[in-house]
């Protein structure tokens, strides 16, 4: 005998029970999300729609969501998706979900290339390509690259350029790699800067879907930052800025390094909308 259709209040009903036997957190908010997706709609306007029973096609792939999320799997791999500066933003687990901390990277790279001719911008450890696309969005005239060690990470970034209508140069590097002497107006990145112990410690929901390549800065967290200070320094204009998102204890680490760097000058730190320093900003000194 077929199952009796059910409408999306039904379908809230089980899949909210299914992730609290689960012990998974915001289970609400999550199951709204995925309902947002399938309809097209957003999140407070499926409040609006749960007496409609909605296509079998539909109903499946609301109830695979829910299984999903019973594992602890982030909703934005199992929806595929997540806002970011405004943008939509393919991701699954090829790379590191877009966060909004991450906004604050973008917004004082802005700020720094507002005004200026055909700068050259170059978004190290891409992953989605999230940050790298929002400049080129918001800022036309940029001549924007984008480095990833990752194959994988590298086609879901130029994924999300194509649907974006984006023009970036996405290049498989370590880092700066190939990047010429002083020809670069912008280095700005959110490298791995989690130390290695502090991963193991990290949520299941990022510890164990999230790439670790992405998170996992070494025995300090400051492996990648510091090779990448020193690399930026060489490759930075006179004047070009250097930006990086780091940790929210690693604001006297890392200022340590950028004063200790030759050829840079620190800058200074941009706070998120927690009050965490979450920006650190340095300056090629005259060449």
């Amino acid at each position: 005998m077929t199952a009796p259709a059910r409408n999306w209040k039904t379908l809230f009903s089980e899949g909210r029970a299914r992730l609290e036997r689960a012990g998974i957190d915001e289970a609400e908010t999550k199951l709204r999300w995925v309902a947002a997706h399938g309809l097209g709609c957003g999140l407070l306007d499926v409040l609006g729609r749960l007496g409609e029973t909605p296509a079998p096609e539909l109903s499946r792939s609301f109830d695979e969501a829910v299984a999903r999320l019973a594992t602890d799997e982030p909703v934005q791999y199992v929806i595929g998706e997540t806002d970011f500066m405004g943008l939509r933003i393919r991701c699954d687990a090829r790379a590191l979900i877009p966060r909004p901390e991450t906004e604050v990277l973008v917004g004082c790279a802005e700020d720094f290339l507002r005004g200026k001719e055909k700068p050259v911008v170059v978004d190290v450890c891409t992953g989605t390509g999230c940050i790298a696309c929002a400049l080129a969005k918001r800022v036309p005239g940029a001549c924007v690259r984008a480095t990833d060690v990752s194959p994988a990470a590298l086609d879901l970034a130029r994924a999300n350029a194509c649907a974006l209508g984006v023009e970036v140069d996405f290049r498989q590097a370590d880092l700066l790699a190939g990047e010429e002497e002083a020809s670069v107006d912008l280095v700005v990145s959110n490298p791995p800067y989690v130390s290695t112990a502090a991963c193991e410690r990290l949520d299941r929901t990022v510890r164990d879907f999230e790439p670790r390549l992405a998170l996992d800065g070494g025995t300090d967290g400051l492996r990648v930052i510091s090779r990448l200070v020193s690399e930026a320094a060489h490759v930075l204009t006179s004047g070009g800025r250097l930006m990086l998102e780091i940790g929210d204890d690693q604001a006297d680490a890392v200022a340590e390094i950028l004063c200790k760097t030759t050829g840079l000058q620190f800058l200074n730190l941009t706070s998120d909308c927690a009050g965490r320093a979450r920006v650190a900003m340095a300056v090629r000194v005259p060449r």
